[in-house]
């Protein structure tokens, strides 16, 4: 009785075993469900479709993308726990999903409950001023900042946002007076940094950019690994001495922890396929966004890891809220 009791303990067992491998092996046999956090037509949307579309054509299946925002992008972010761990739920997860957790209370663990897939992309940020203030460097804008409280003011898109917390980090970094105004997004925002009302906006490439070419606004420095082609005079962060100011904003495939490895494998080499095209590049780089070199999930865990720590310390050291 105990052999075979054991050998169905061990053939049950086996069977376990061989469930997920033989699910992967015929994944993917269905639609897939690409979660969005942010409104159609952002850059996060954009992000999302650029990559949507080429894994569709390598998985052989629709992926259909669904833009799910609100609550400071926790309502598409706490429906993938809920989702079986199978491969067939993904979130386009970005800095927000490690910040967010530090700004309010969520129904998830941010690194525990979600299982990294590639890191697609990061966005190109450029700092700004209005014409009229009398900078032209980041140091100068420090240095002005200290001499003159209460004169800047920069625009806040949303409190967490990457813009947000690049802001705030150089606040605290360099220790100079700039206060936060905040807006729904850097669209509300951009007559007042134009006309002047605010003097300082940390901007999306693309719409920096088409400012600075047309005088209304000056550039001082570029959030990136390298200057941009359309501003060669303008300095990158690091260049500018203030590496330890920048703050990456990236973005990231992303699934339920506990799906099997053989399809988070899977997913990764179709999303590092995708990043090898032209066409899927070109998307990516109209939205102001450069494909970083690839990262194993493990890695992209690790950076996960290191953000939640350093922006959860910059939270409480800035006093930043959900909403102010």
């Amino acid at each position: 009785m105990r052999r075979l009791t054991r050998r169905a303990t061990l053939g049950a067992g086996l069977f376990l075993a061989a469930a997920p491998q033989a699910s992967a092996q015929t994944y993917p046999a269905k639609p897939i469900r690409f979660l969005v956090p942010y409104p159609v037509g952002g850059i996060v949307d954009i992000v999302t479709r650029a990559l949507a579309d080429p894994m569709q054509a390598d998985l052989g299946q629709p992926v259909v993308v669904e833009p799910k925002p609100g609550g400071n992008s926790t309502l598409a972010t706490a429906m993938i726990p809920q989702a079986p761990a199978d491969g067939y739920s993904w979130i386009m997860a970005t800095i927000s999903h490690v910040v967010a957790p530090h700004l309010q209370a969520v129904s998830y663990d941010p690194l525990g409950d979600f299982q990294p897939v590639a890191l697609v992309a990061v966005a190109t940020s450029v700092a700004t001023v209005n014409p009229a203030v009398p900078v032209k460097t980041l140091t100068e804008l420090v240095e002005y900042g200290r001499a003159n409280p209460g004169k800047l003011n920069y625009l806040n898109p949303g409190n967490g946002s990457s813009i947000h917390l690049s802001a705030e980090l150089l606040k605290n970094q360099y220790k100079f007076d700039m206060t936060s105004v905040p807006y729904r997004g850097i669209p509300p925002g951009m007559t007042d940094l134009l006309e002047g009302r605010l003097q300082v906006g940390l901007l999306p490439g693309p719409l920096a950019i088409q400012h600075v070419q047309a005088g209304k606004l000056r550039a001082l420095a570029v959030l990136a690994d390298k200057r941009l082609a359309t501003l060669p005079d303008v300095p990158t962060f690091a260049e500018a001495g203030f590496a330890d100011a920048q703050v990456m904003s990236w973005y990231t495939i992303a699934v339920r922890a506990g799906t099997p490895a053989p399809i988070v494998e899977r997913l990764h080499a179709s999303a590092t396929k995708a990043l090898q095209s032209r066409e899927t590049r070109d998307r990516l780089a109209k939205a102001g966004c450069d494909v970083p070199p690839p990262r194993t999930p493990t890695a992209v865990m690790t950076m996960w890891q290191a953000d939640f720590a350093r922006y959860g310390r910059l939270v409480k050291e800035a006093g930043i809220k959900a909403e102010s």
